[in-house]
This record gives structure tokens, sequence and C-alpha cells, in this order.
């Protein structure tokens, strides 16, 4: 009973800290020096840029934010399944960690299915394909922000189409498709011919 209310407890703590850690991931994020040269544009008296800049940070700081929570989960099953799993194997095989042979067998089933469970809901939530894609998304909205930066923002306007083909690519590679073809009702609604 001792052993198993310390696993339990190790369990919690790591869960615990998993959730603080991944919970303040805004402090962990890089492409603070995007932010920085940008604010400038942002305060400036030019509207159109300011918006712009705004648009370009905005989207870049949401898709590095999702990129970093997909990258947790992603990274956070598979080391928590590769962990269950082995201490599954080595509860059954050390006698002396849990002495009953029944709650043994109970423990190391436990964590063979949690681990099961975690390695097929990552693969077929497709966790690592949204982590890659959101992060080569960040990538290239900084990339477009730094364009922007070093055009000095001239026709400003046009990064709105720069930006939304990046999003739109980050949306086909999440779905893991490269179509582009849009449903009949929603060309219709966008006024699109």
């Amino acid at each position: 009973m001792k052993t198993q209310i310390t696993l339990l407890l190790g369990a919690i703590l790591l869960i615990g800290a998993a959730v603080f850690y991944f919970g303040e991931n805004e402090s962990h994020l890089r492409g603070e020096t995007l932010l920085a040269t940008m604010e400038p544009v942002i305060s400036g008296k030019d509207a159109e840029k300011a918006m712009v800049a705004k648009a370009i940070i905005g989207n870049y700081t949401e898709t590095r934010q999702i990129a970093a929570m997909w990258s947790g989960l992603y990274w956070g099953f598979a080391w928590a399944a590769a962990i269950l799993g082995a201490l599954s194997g080595l509860i059954l095989k050390l006698e002396s960690i849990i002495q009953d042979e029944k709650v043994k067998k109970d423990v190391a089933a436990l964590f063979t299915v949690a681990a099961a469970i975690m390695i097929t809901v990552s693969t077929g939530g497709d966790f690592q394909r949204k982590w890659q894609a959101n992060r080569a998304a960040a990538a290239g909205i900084e990339h477009l922000g730094y364009e922007f930066l070093s055009k000095q923002g001239e026709n400003p306007r046009q990064y709105f189409d720069k930006l939304s083909e990046l999003l739109m690519q980050r949306h086909m590679a999440i779905l893991g498709t490269s179509d582009k073809r849009v449903a009949p009702n929603a060309q219709a609604a966008s006024g699109a011919k």
C-alpha cells in the first residue's frame, strides 16, 4: 500500500511539473527580437503599417504558442509512455519494490495500458504533424516579419496575402494535404468566383 501511494504521489508531482512548465510557455518562446523590432511600427503614426505589424505579431505569437503546446503534448506523451512501459517491466522483474504478486501484476498492467493509450492518442491525434506544421508556420511568419521590416513596410497590405498563404499552408499541413480547394459554399460566402 505504501508503494502504491508513493507511485501515485510521484505521478501527481510529474503531472504538476509538466502543467506548470507548459502553462508558463510564453516565457519559453523565442522570437522576442521580432516583437521588439515591430513595436516602433505598431506604435507609429502609419495606421496601415501598424495594422499589418499587429497582424504579423499576433499570428506569430499565436502560432508559436500552439507549436509549443503540440510539442509538449507530443514529447510528453512519448516520454511518459516510454517511462511507463519501462516501469511496468521493471516492476515485474524486481522483487523488492512490490512484494504482493497480485498488486505487482496490476500496477504493471495499468502502466502498460496507460503507455499504450498515450501512444495511440498521440499517433491518432497526429500530435507530431500539428507541432511541426505550427513550428514551420511560425518560422515563415517570423521571416515575413523581418521582410516587412527590411522593406520598411512598403505596400503594407501586400503582406496580408503572404500571411494568409502561410496560414493556409499551416492548415493544410495540419490536415495532411496540399489540396487548397475550398468548398463551393465557402467560395460563395467570400464572394470568390
